[in-house]
């Protein structure tokens, strides 16, 4: 019994570092591509830590998906229809309760209410492709940590994810780049 909880244990771990890793990798791509679009650095999401959760999930949702069905063919169809789901949901959640817009693709092709876009819709579709080869190598590295640096690392990061997004329910990071009013 011990042992079967205890790998149930470094499997959530394991998932819950996968969710930081997606996180913090679309922190950085959405980073990166405001520097090359405006040529100015910008912290991207409504957080104030390097990371954006709706990657986090995205990641973690397609990663168990094409695990468990072996659905390999099918990542950037699901990447694809998942992400812009994911994306969509998101930014109607996110402007209801703090009447801002952390992003806006008006204007763009096959945009739907700004929300999402063809563009976005391409890129979650790569996404997924890559993350299917990916996520077994992360998972692999993941898994081979020693248990308590893994139960460490979740700790750590829990807690200061969970004090960023205190903070940032009280006050969003806002400002030019990052947000527009309604």
């Amino acid at each position: 019994m011990v042992n079967s909880v205890s790998r149930r244990e470094a499997a959530l771990e394991g998932w819950l570092l996968l969710f930081f890793l997606f996180s913090t990798a679309g922190w950085i791509w959405e980073v990166l591509l405001t520097v090359f679009c405006t040529g100015q650095w910008v912290n991207r999401g409504m957080l104030y830590g390097p990371w954006l959760p709706i990657y986090g999930v995205g990641g973690v949702l397609l990663a168990a998906l094409t695990d468990r069905f072996r659905l390999r063919w099918t990542a950037p169809v699901l990447g694809a229809l998942a992400g812009g789901a994911l994306e969509y949901g998101t930014a109607l959640a996110l402007e209801h309760r703090f009447q801002q817009r952390w992003w806006d693709y008006s204007g763009m092709p096959g945009s739907i209410h700004g929300r999402v876009c063809l563009a976005s819709l391409l890129g979650f579709a790569l996404a997924g492709g890559a993350l299917v080869w990916l996520t077994p190598w992360l998972r692999a590295r993941v898994d081979g940590l020693d248990g308590g640096v893994r139960t460490a690392l979740c700790r750590i990061i829990s807690l200061l994810y969970a004090l960023d997004w205190a903070r940032a329910l009280l006050l969003p990071n806002t400002g030019a780049g990052i947000t527009c009013l309604l």
